[in-house]
């Protein structure tokens, strides 16, 4: 079948999906979301991005939500799109109340979408092979990105420039003249040996490859630690990549036009997307489980 949305537990096209006016994800972008990779009919990293979501739902005051629920939905919706390979997006919102900015009092329901669509891997596994190119752009993002709240524009705005200069994506330079992150990737880097990323906090997404890179980087005997980068230290790193739910390991090539390292992957980023596919492999040699199976 394809694409297929649900919208508060009924099934239909996404193009026969809305919203009312008054919801308050169209109207202040006061919603979370996540996003899980299908592989063979289920989620994978699926207990990692709901911990994400419980824990933005509870950073932003959300009244209890039954996310097993919502799961179910999830897998009802993968089921009947008969979709193996693909994406699910889903997003929950404050609900539909008249436009006031305090939140409603009381509660309302909240509104929930999730969208199931294929996904073909083909393009984006071709350049890990090779590597990408990257552009640096100032990060004016709200300064609680730890939260994963659908207020994207400025990730858009900077994704949409490196896309017009010809770039993969952007890496954002906080005030500070740190390097954080992309737009929606998490940046990794490799110095003397060492898988390095940014510190978690409030100015940077809480990535659940970024996650489990740091625990592959364990398995193969490299040490993952967090710490801050200037630019220039960036351009001077041994290797670096970006790591996200659709980009995976995806080695950085070159940064504003310089390269990084050889300016081709590097050796422990090649390592790490072994012990990626490995780890893929035996997950979907294990049993699903019951909610996957329906």
């Amino acid at each position: 079948m394809g694409d297929l949305a649900c919208v508060n537990g009924e099934l239909m096209a996404p193009e026969q999906a809305t919203v009312p006016v008054y919801d308050r994800g169209f109207l202040f972008g006061d919603a979370v979301y996540e996003v899980c990779r299908i592989q063979g009919g289920r989620c994978w990293l699926e207990a990692e991005h709901l911990d994400r979501l419980r824990r933005s739902l509870k950073e932003l005051e959300f009244p209890p939500y039954d996310v097993d629920r919502l799961m179910e939905r999830v897998y009802r919706t993968i089921r009947a799109s008969f979709v193996k390979e693909g994406l699910v997006y889903i997003q929950v919102t404050r609900g539909v109340a008249p436009r006031t900015h305090a939140y409603p009092n009381p509660p309302v329901e909240p509104t929930e979408v999730v969208i199931v669509r294929p996904y073909d891997d083909a393009p984006t596994a071709a350049l890990r092979q090779k590597g990408v190119a990257v552009v640096t752009r100032p990060d004016v993002r709200w300064k609680r990105c730890d939260v994963k709240s659908t207020n994207l524009l400025a990730n858009v705005m900077a994704n949409d420039s490196a896309h017009r200069a010809g770039a993969y994506e952007a890496l954002l330079i906080d005030a500070e003249g740190h390097v954080t992150e992309g737009t929606h990737t998490s940046l990794l880097w490799i110095r003397d040996g060492r898988v390095e990323a940014t510190p978690e906090g409030p100015g940077i997404l809480i990535g659940m490859t970024r996650h489990f890179v740091a625990r592959l980087a364990g398995k193969i005997d490299v040490p993952f630690v967090e710490t801050h980068v200037t630019l220039p230290e960036l351009l001077a790193a041994d290797e670096a990549f970006l790591a996200g739910t659709s980009t995976e390991i995806m080695p950085i090539a070159a940064v504003d036009g310089r390269p990084i390292g050889s300016g081709e992957p590097g050796p422990i980023t090649k390592k790490l997307q072994e012990a990626y596919k490995a780890a893929v492999k035996d997950w979907l040699a294990k049993p699903a489980p019951a909610t996957a199976r329906g």
